[in-house]
This record gives structure tokens, C-alpha cells and sequence, in this order.
């Protein structure tokens, strides 16, 4: 299948700083991708060249193996949310979103439903000056929407959001993915995305370190870490040691960490010494496995899975 966004070789340099360095990754169609990495690795550029915000330096960024100028309406291929402030803030949200409809050559009457769609249609008549940072959010994702793109991009967009606003932007993001849109999303808040991405694109100081399935992606990189709540941590520690293992931490009174070890063989050593268990189980997240990731030498690059 053509991957719905490619990149191949993009760099892009301001000056003497290098923003994006020879990124080559594709996104698949009808997934979601989360595009992960620190602040200021270099994810608003990319996203920026998909766009033709800025010109790439070297390379390509394609959509639907396009560039963005060769689509003749590119709000009906892509819609994107990179920056809140979209909307002038002496014009109402309803306004704001119907001039966005007339420029894509769309019907305007939508702008109501939009709104709608993304919890503004109480404030529709409301002055986007008087939005908070969240209210923004919603606004420029309803712009962004009124093409009824295949291609969703949105960077940081759980930024402003509070808890309630987060899970309603992730059951959105599920909904796309239904409909069999691409979502494309960047984030440096990984515990809110570990539960809502297929793919994972991971960059890190310009450069591209991960690519590819998000499971494949912690697999990986992390290294997994076995979590055992017992009745005698000091003589389990020391069958865990003298084992070849490893410990982490001691997590509380009666918990250790431990890599190096299987959580099976963890399990028999305890049933061993004797040592009555709580709890026995295998760790591995996204947070772990990304802190791992760009922590290494950003030169690394490859596919996952």
C-alpha cells in the first residue's frame, strides 16, 4: 500500500542551524502516527515542509505521493492544526471557520456542524479574542476540518487541554482512524499517546530515530524491567543477583525492579527460596522506551518492525 505521507532525505537548514536532518519515514493510510521527540527536535519543521510552509533545503516531503502545491485543493487532501492562532480574534468562531470553507471551495453552512463537532457550538457567535488556549484548539481543528481531509496533522494539539479535553481529542483522533483517515500527530507528552497510536515516528536532535509500529518501537528500545511484590525482598534480591540479574530500584518496601531476567525465571526463583509472591509482572512503555531512544547517539536510524 502507498503510504499516505512520505518523507525522503528532507533537510531543512535556517542558517547555520540544521532543523531536520536527511528525514526519511512513511506514514501508513488509516493510522494513527504518533510523531514523538523532545522540544526543538525538529517536528514543527517537518510538519511545516509536508505543508510548504517553508521550502526543504534538500529532499522531499509528499502527500499522497505529492508534494502539497501539486494537489489542486489541498485542504480536501490535508487538514492541519499547527499553531491556535488562526483565527483573528475580533471575528466570531462561526465566521472563522466559513471563510475557511469558502477558501477550500466548500459549502460555508458546514461551519455550524464543525463547530459542533468539536464542542464550540455554544460559543459559536463568541469572538475568537476571548477564546482560552483549549477553546483555540477546538477552533483550528474545525478548521482544519472543513474539507474533509484524508490527511490529518496536528501538532501538540493536547496542549491547553485538560483532562476531559484530552480524552475527547483521543476518542476524536479514534474516529478518523474509523472513517479511514490518516492521523498524523505530534506530542512530547507520551503517556497520553501510548494508548492511541498504531505507528510511531521518533525523532530526536533533527534526526530521525525510530520508525515504524509502535510495539516494535518499545520492543526495541526499552529494556524490559520485571516487577515483583513478595513477602522477603532481601533473600529473593539475592537469588535475583546471584542469577545473572539485575536490580533497578527497590520500588517500595516489598517491590523490586529487575532486568536481566525472564519474569518466569524470576517467579521459579522466588518459588525456590521460599519467598511467597504478590505480584509478578513484565514492564514495557512508551516513555521508557523513548527516554532510551534519544538518549542515544542521534545517528541512529532505522526501520522498526
Amino acid at each position: 500500500m502507498k503510504p499516505m505521507l512520505r518523507a525522503e532525505g528532507l533537510t531543512k537548514r535556517y542558517g547555520p542551524v540544521l532543523a531536520v536532518s536527511n528525514a526519511s519515514f512513511a506514514v501508513r493510510s488509516g493510522a494513527i502516527t504518533g510523531f514523538l521527540g523532545p522540544n526543538g527536535a525538529g517536528k514543527s519543521t517537518t510538519m511545516r515542509l509536508f505543508l510548504g510552509l517553508d521550502r526543504a533545503t534538500s529532499g522531499s516531503a509528499l502527500i499522497d505521493g505529492k508534494r502539497i502545491d501539486e494537489w489542486p485543493v489541498p485542504a480536501r487532501k490535508i487538514g492541519a492544526v499547527l499553531d491556535t492562532q488562526c483565527a483573528h480574534p475580533s471575528r466570531r468562531a462561526v465566521d472563522s471557520v466559513r471563510w475557511a470553507a469558502k477558501l477550500a471551495g466548500v459549502a460555508e453552512n458546514q461551519a455550524e456542524v464543525l463547530l459542533e463537532r468539536v464542542g464550540l457550538s455554544a460559543v459559536a457567535g463568541q469572538r475568537a479574542g476571548r477564546f482560552s488556549l483549549g477553546m483555540r484548539q477546538r477552533l483550528a481543528l474545525a478548521i482544519a476540518l472543513v474539507g474533509n481531509p484524508e490527511v490529518i496533522m496536528l501538532d501538540e494539539p493536547m496542549n491547553g487541554l485538560d483532562p476531559e479535553g484530552i480524552t475527547w481529542i483521543k476518542g476524536l483522533l479514534r474516529q478518523f482512524k474509523d472513517q479511514g483517515r490518516t492521523v498524523f500527530v505530534s506530542s512530547h507528552l507520551l503517556a497520553e499517546m501510548e494508548d492511541l497510536v498504531d505507528d510511531l515516528v521518533v525523532i530526536a536532535q533533527s534526526k530521525i530515530v525510530g520508525a515504524g509500529a509502535a510495539q516494535a518501537f518499545i520492543q526495541r528500545f526499552q529494556t524490559q524491567t520485571v516487577s515483583v511484590q513478595c513477602d522477603n525482598p532481601r533473600v529473593l534480591s539475592a537469588a535475583i543477583t546471584n542469577a545473572g540479574g539485575r536490580l533497578v530500584s527497590l520500588a517500595d518496601a516489598q517491590r523490586l525492579q529487575v532486568t536481566g531476567l525472564e519474569a518466569g525465571l524470576v517467579g521459579q526463583l522466588a518459588k525456590d527460596s521460599g519467598v511467597a509472591i504478590f505480584e509478578l509482572r513484565e514492564e514495557r512503555s512508551l516513555l521508557k522506551a523513548f527516554t532510551q531512544a534519544t538518549a542515544e547517539k542521534a545517528g541512529i536510524k532505522g526501520e522498526v518492525g
